[in-house]
C-alpha cells in the first residue's frame, strides 16, 4: 500500500506527465497549423462574401485556429496592416503606400452589371459605345477603380451621365438592381449580385480588376497566414477558370 508521501509525489508525477502531453499536443498543432490567431483585414469586395466563404472552409480544417475577418476599404486596410491591427491584409492594387510585403493575386476583368429586363441584356458583350448616354452609376473620384474606368471611356471618346456616385461597390450594385443605371464591377461583388436584380456581362477591352495580400513590414508573416495567403490565391485562381469555362 503506499504511503501518504508516495500518493503525493505520484499525484505530482501525474501532474507533471499531463503537462507534457499537452504542451506535446500544442507542438502538434503548430506543427499542423492549426492554433494560434489570424486577423484579416480585406476590402469590401472580398469581404461581402468570396472571402468568408473560403475562410469557413479554412478554418473547418483548423478548429482551434482563432480567426477574425474584418471588411473595410482599401487605404483602411493598408493602414490597419502598418499599424499591427491584423495579420494580413487584401486590398485592391496598385498601392500608394510602398515598402509593404506583398503577395499579387491572381487578375480577374471586372464586367458590365446591368438591371435585369434593361435593352442590352440581350448582349452577351458589352463595349464602351453601349454606354453611351446611359445613367452610369460610379465610385468616387480618389479611387483606383474610378480612374481605370473613366480612362477606358475617355479614350473611346463615349460620354455617359455621371450623376451618381457611391464609395462601395455593393451600393453600386444595389442602385443598379434597382433600374437606376449601369456600371462595371469587380467580379465578386458582381457574383453577389447575380440572384439579386443584377445582370453581368463581359466587357471589353477588359478592365482588370487587381488585388494583393499585403503583410505588416515589421515582422515575417506567420506560417498560417502564408498558408492563408496561398490558399486563397489558388480558390480565386479555380473558380476564374470554372467561369471561364462556363462562359461566364
Amino acid at each position: 500500500m503506499p504511503t501518504a508521501a508516495a500518493t503525493a509525489l505520484y499525484t505530482e508525477v501525474e501532474r507533471s506527465f499531463s503537462g507534457l502531453d499537452r504542451i506535446a499536443a500544442a507542438a502538434e498543432e503548430i506543427r499542423v497549423r492549426r492554433t494560434g490567431m489570424l486577423r484579416v483585414a480585406a476590402l469590401p469586395a472580398l469581404a461581402n462574401g468570396f472571402l468568408p466563404r473560403f475562410a469557413g472552409h479554412f478554418l473547418t480544417e483548423r478548429p482551434n485556429l482563432n480567426f477574425a475577418l474584418v471588411g473595410v476599404i482599401s487605404p483602411i486596410v493598408i493602414d490597419w496592416v502598418l499599424n499591427l491591427q491584423c495579420d494580413v491584409g487584401f486590398a485592391e492594387a496598385p498601392m500608394a503606400h510602398s515598402g509593404l510585403m506583398t503577395v499579387r493575386m491572381p487578375v480577374l476583368p471586372r464586367v458590365a452589371i446591368l438591371p435585369e429586363g434593361h435593352r442590352l441584356c440581350s448582349k452577351a458583350v458589352l463595349r464602351p459605345r453601349d454606354f453611351e448616354d446611359e445613367t452610369f452609376i460610379s465610385l468616387t473620384p480618389g479611387s483606383v477603380s474610378r480612374y481605370v474606368i473613366d480612362d477606358v471611356f475617355a479614350k473611346h471618346s463615349v460620354r455617359r451621365d455621371l450623376r451618381i456616385e457611391t464609395t462601395l461597390s455593393e451600393i453600386m450594385c444595389g442602385m443598379v438592381s434597382s433600374g437606376l443605371g449601369l456600371s462595371i464591377c469587380d467580379p465578386f461583388t458582381a457574383r453577389e449580385f447575380a440572384s439579386r436584380g443584377v445582370v453581368s456581362r463581359r466587357f471589353v477591352p477588359h478592365i482588370d480588376f487587381e488585388f494583393a495580400a499585403v503583410f505588416p513590414p515589421q515582422r515575417g508573416p506567420s506560417a498560417v497566414a502564408e498558408e492563408f495567403v496561398a490558399a486563397f490565391a489558388e480558390h480565386v485562381r479555380a473558380n476564374a477558370e470554372g467561369d471561364a469555362a462556363s462562359g461566364n
